[in-house]
């Protein structure tokens, strides 16, 4: 009796022990993180600039300690947003303010994406820059993404301007678009990126392509127009801004220039420009994070 008794514990250890390696097994094949994916270890390498908004004065990650957290100013706040919290931007004087040191990787780069989640409303009152790095053109700043002012619809009218300080004619390159794929009060996966091989600027939303257009160093018409090719912005950059134009800040601003009122979330910028499969990837990714 004792030696079947012996035996049984055995079998029915090895059988314990055997289920819970397959549980362990199964755990693994799931990612072992309820199958959540880590959107910066997509196009790592890459990436110069993270800015999760979740805290106030929180480091901005990847950047080398390039770009600080300067100064919140007015209604500019947190709040719940796509992932942990998100910058929210307000009807009234707003914006998020951080220092740029002189050895930040943007002085480097020759093409660029910018990777975020937008939740906009909708507006007729002015255009509303998102984001923007100051410097090259003073109107329009280094680099920036904003809304345009809409006449109606319930699409979102976005805009991409990079300051191309080397190029020899057209210095300033815009890419402008209206889609049903930028909903108004929705929040949707935005990447902007410029393509020095194409030399295109482009629009995606949730993973797919939107828009493409190509640039020019050159006159719009007459003549060969050379291929815009490697950027450099504005070398005189030392402040990025969440929620306001620069004019806004520091100037005297035209009546049409809004303060962003809506939402941005998980900010990212790359000195390359992803490919379709990276911003596929990055997108997947990021929709494992989201907020319940």
């Amino acid at each position: 009796m004792k030696n079947k008794f012996g035996l049984f514990g055995f079998l029915f250890g090895t059988l314990l022990l055997g289920g819970v390696m397959i549980s362990c097994s199964d755990d693994d094949d799931d990612g072992g993180d309820d199958g959540k994916i880590d959107p910066n270890t997509i196009a790592t390498s890459s990436l110069i600039a993270y800015f999760p908004f979740e805290t106030l004065d929180e480091e901005v990650e990847y950047s080398n300690n390039t770009i600080t957290f300067s100064d919140d100013v007015g209604g500019a706040t947190l709040a719940v947003g796509r992932r942990g919290n998100a910058y929210k931007g307000s009807t009234s004087e707003a914006y998020f303010e951080y220092d740029v040191a002189s050895g930040t990787a943007l002085k480097t780069l020759d093409e660029i994406t910018m990777a975020c989640w937008i939740k906009t409303p909708y507006t007729t009152s002015g255009a509303a820059k998102i984001f923007t790095i100051n410097g090259g053109d003073a109107f329009m700043g280094a680099l920036s993404l904003m809304q345009e002012s809409q006449a109606e619809g319930d699409s979102v009218d976005m805009k991409f301007y990079l300051y191309d300080s080397e190029s020899p004619d057209w210095k300033g390159q815009d890419l402008r678009k209206n889609s049903v794929k930028f909903v108004n009060d929705l929040w949707f996966h935005l990447v902007a990126l410029y393509n020095k091989t194409t030399s295109t600027m482009e629009f995606y939303a949730n993973g797919t392509k939107v828009f493409s257009q190509n640039k020019w160093a050159g006159p719009e018409s007459g003549g060969t127009q050379p291929a815009l090719g490697p950027i450099k912005l504005g070398q005189d950059m030392t402040k990025i801004h969440f929620g306001a134009w620069t004019q806004q800040i520091a100037g005297t601003p035209e009546g049409w220039m809004n303060y962003y009122q809506g939402m941005v979330d998980e900010f990212r910028i790359y000195n390359k420009a992803l490919s379709q499969a990276e911003i596929t990837a990055l997108y997947e990714a990021e929709v494992t994070q989201i907020n319940p």
